[in-house]
């Protein structure tokens, strides 16, 4: 039942890790650019709703990330050894990323929608998609470095 339980938390915590960096990819790739050619009613109502999406599911992730590191290698080994320095450079990305998506990306696409101002939206975007990348990448190294 115990490894039953950590394998869970982890397969949330992977899961809604991918649907954060499937959110900014949404973003990046598709939403903004929407934005910046039609800025209709529903495309505004999306790209709002795809930005609190990506809010939301960060959260998750970083909940599910607390609880795997409390199943796996616990509190205690966070600053010392390799492992320790990744998990807590991917917690500094990934509150960088709740940054990004609530004081630059919504701001900027609400600014976006109602003055057509685009400045900036579409590089935050790109920025937080590049995060999320980075971080996973480390979160793939995490399961293997030593303590």
């Amino acid at each position: 039942m115990e490894t039953t339980l950590t394998w869970l938390v982890r397969f949330a915590h992977v899961l809604v890790g991918a649907m954060w960096l499937g959110g900014y990819f949404t973003l990046a790739f598709w939403v903004i650019p929407l934005l910046e050619r039609d800025r209709d009613a529903w495309v505004g109502r999306l790209a709002i709703g795809v930005a609190r999406f990506v809010s939301t599911i960060g959260a998750f992730t970083m909940l599910f990330g607390t609880l795997l590191i409390w199943r796996t290698r616990g509190y205690g080994n966070l600053f010392g050894g390799e492992w320790g320095m990744i998990v807590i450079t991917s917690i500094v990305i990934a509150v960088a990323l709740m940054a990004i998506g609530d004081s630059a990306l919504r701001p900027g696409m609400q600014r976006l929608i109602d003055t057509g101002d685009a400045s900036g939206v579409r590089r935050w975007a790109f920025v937080g998609f590049g995060l999320t990348v980075v971080a996973i990448g480390l979160m793939t190294r995490a399961v293997y470095a030593s303590t």
